[in-house]
This record gives C-alpha cells, structure tokens and sequence, in this order.
C-alpha cells in the first residue's frame, strides 16, 4: 500500500540525519558554527575528544540538533510557522575542468543539509520502491564504475542482440525540473505523508528559480525520481507483430541528466526516443536535447580484426557515458579525461625528476585519475607513463603530508 511508502518522523531519524549530513564536516566552519548554537561544545573540545576517540560530545550534539529539527517540523505542520527557519541559499559558479562549462552550484546551511538528509530518509521506502537497477547517479552502491560495468555485461551478452545505442541528453535537467512537478509526484504517491511533504515544501521553496538546487543531496534524489518515470515509460513502448509484443528497447538506464538507450534495431530505438521527448515535455516539463549520440557497435569478431591495426583505424565506435568509452570487447578512459590525466603524470615525473618528490597538491589529481586506468583497457599507456609509479609516489606523498598534519595539531594541542 501506498501508506507504507513513507516513514513517521522519529527522535531516531532526525539523529540518524544529523550523523549523515555532518559526516566528514564536522570541524568546517560553519559546522563548527552550528554545534557550539545547538550543542554548546566548542572546536576544541571536539579537538580533544577526536584524540581521544571520546564520541560522547558529538552525540550530544547530534540529540541537541534532532530536538531541535524536531520542534520545527512540529511547528511547521501544526502551521505554528510557514517554514523551517533556515538561511537562504547562496549561489556560486565554477567552471567544469572537463567540459568548461559555467556550472551554478548552491551552498546549503548545516540545517538545511540536515533536513534534506531527514527528508530523504522518510522517503526511503518511495525510493526503494520507484528507483530502477539501472540508474547510476548519487545512489549508494552505484556510481560510474557500476554503469560501464552493466553496459558492459549488456553489450557482451549474445542474447539480448544489441546492436544499438542512443544517448540522449535533458536539457538543464535539475534547472527545468520544475518544484510543482515534483510535489505533484509526491502528493500523488504518498498523500498521507503530512510532516514530510511540508518538509519537502519548504525545502524546494528555498531555491533561487522554479527549479531544483545542483548540489543539494535531497534534489539528487527528488531528480532520480523524476528520471526513474523517463525509463519506466520508454521501456514500456512495444510495438505488436502477429500477436507478439516486441519492446522498442532492450536496456535503459541513467547517470545524471544522460539517459542510454539500447536495442536490436536502430528504428525501434530512434521511435522510442522520439516517443519520449514528447511524453517528457508534456508530462515532466523537461527537453530532451535534439542532438542525439548514435552509435552502432561492432561484433567480437569485427573489433578483434581491428587489433592489428595503428592509429584512428584501430578504433571501434563506443558509448561515450559516465567518463568512460565501453566497446564491444575492451573500455577505454574519455579522451578529454585522458589528455588531463596524461598531462598530470607527465608534470609528476618531471617534479621527480627535478625536486625528487610529487607536490601534495598535484598527488590528490594522480590519486584522483587512478581508477580511470584501473578499470580501463590502458596497459600500454601506464607502462609508457610509468603510471604505477607515479601512482606509488603520490600515494606517498599524500600519507606523509597527513602525518605530518596530524603531528602538528597533536604538538598545538
């Protein structure tokens, strides 16, 4: 039923959301901020409780913090107060280091972190229920290793016959995904959930435009949401044959505002994403871009006769998603991602080279890029790069900077 698709609010879960949304932040300035309002415990008294693994001032806080986010969803439903007591939200722009795009991104209050982590916790079971296997993006579990692996094993596997692939891209996804949109779905899903759609509410309320926040950790679910109806939907268009029903798509999933889609025919999955972009603007609001990435995948055989071969002939067509390339038989790293981690490593060996050691700071970058050759076909090119190595020596340099650290606040202490 569908009053089972939400949970009451609980003294436990508004503790539960202050330990997840002050994990690894606890001594950021505005943390630090928020625990000596609520909790009355100062940094140093943090300080000397994390040497000495006491958690007991931290589990004050956390009981102080749910007492109080506990009042004001009380309040707020009671209609003793028209929202939560929160400070605005404050926008800044970055630029993508990849695609050098201007990003907007928001900056939330500790609070608002809180109520966004409480938010999602009583939508848990809603998620749990509507969320597909194949959406990749902000879920625990997931992420980009497990989409290349998936389409991997998609790919690889003779019986479902793909051949084909789309990926289509919404336009400004969490910008155009409109709050009345979002609420719609909600009140429609779970309308007896009083505390948590007014939670909801108010947290939507406080964004700049009509859309959700970038960056926020309630907004990446609401938009997983959101997105589990786009593939719900193109899976289930079919077409008829003599009786039998032969769905346009074979797999579908989803990593951000990408969506994949793969099939037998071209035709079939060319209809199916037309048949989408109009149901996603008249339903949803969103716009699918008209720029579509097509690509037609070799056989085993055909890219296994490719190997002899040098240079741009070598290449096979591939599924460009998630900062990985997937073929047929083997992945390799987004060219864009490999030209920036390849300038990297060759700056690090020349640090060793000319200092004898990698600069903490380009150590994080090397550290960063690892995975993309781990679990990419790139033997040749880490052999070239010395990638090993250099991964070593950054690893190296980044624990002796953290010891020294951590020697330093022991010795200020």
């Amino acid at each position: 039923m569908k009053t089972k698709r939400f949970l009451q609010l609980t003294h436990a879960m508004c503790e539960q959301a202050v330990l997840e949304a002050f994990d690894k932040k606890w001594f950021r300035r505005d943390y630090l901020a928020t625990v000596e309002k609520y909790g009355g415990v100062s940094r140093a008294e943090l300080s000397r409780a994390a040497r000495l693994n006491d958690w007991n001032p931290r589990l004050e806080v956390v009981n102080s913090i749910a007492l109080e986010m506990e009042q004001r969803v009380e309040d707020l439903v009671e209609g003793e107060t028209d929202d939560l007591d929160l400070e605005p939200v404050s926008v800044f722009y970055r630029i993508d280091g990849i695609s050098m795009k201007r990003r907007e991104l928001s900056n939330c209050c500790p609070m608002h972190q809180a109520f966004g982590h409480l938010a999602v916790i009583g939508l848990r079971p809603l998620l749990r229920a509507k969320l597909l296997p194949y959406q990749f993006a902000s879920i625990p579990g997931k992420g980009q290793i497990a989409l290349k692996r998936q389409v991997e094993r998609w790919l690889r596997r003779k019986s479902l016959g793909i051949q084909h692939a789309v990926k289509l891209d919404v336009q400004g996804a969490y910008a155009h995904t409109k709050q009345a949109v979002v609420m719609d779905i909600l009140q429609r899903e779970i309308p007896g959930a009083t505390w948590l759609l007014a939670v909801i509410n108010c947290l939507l309320a406080m964004a700049p435009g009509e859309g959700l926040l970038i960056g926020g950790y309630l907004e990446a679910w609401l938009f997983n949401l959101v997105a589990s109806y786009m593939l719900v939907k193109v899976l289930s268009y079919a077409k008829t044959r003599r009786g039998a029903s032969t769905p346009f798509v074979t797999r579908s999933g989803s990593y951000m505002d990408d969506l994949v889609l793969l099939g037998r025919r071209w035709a079939d999955i060319q209809s199916a994403a037309r048949k989408l972009t109009k149901w996603a603007l008249a339903e949803l609001g969103l716009t699918i871009k008209t720029e579509w990435v097509r690509v037609d995948f070799l056989s085993a055989t055909e890219e296994h006769q490719r190997r002899h071969l040098t240079g741009a002939a070598k290449g096979c067509p591939g599924l460009d998603m998630a900062g990985y390339v997937m073929h047929r038989t083997y992945t390799t790293i987004r060219p864009r991602i490999f030209l920036r981690a390849r300038r990297q490593y060759l700056r690090a060996k020349e640090d060793v080279v000319r200092q004898g050691y990698i600069p903490v700071w380009r150590s994080y970058k090397l550290v960063s890029y690892n995975g993309y050759f781990d679990w990419t076909k790139s033997r040749a090119v880490m052999e070239t790069l010395k990638q090993q190595k250099l991964f070593k020596a950054a690893k190296l340099s980044v624990r002796v900077t953290a010891q020294r650290r951590a020697l330093k606040e022991r010795l200020a202490a």
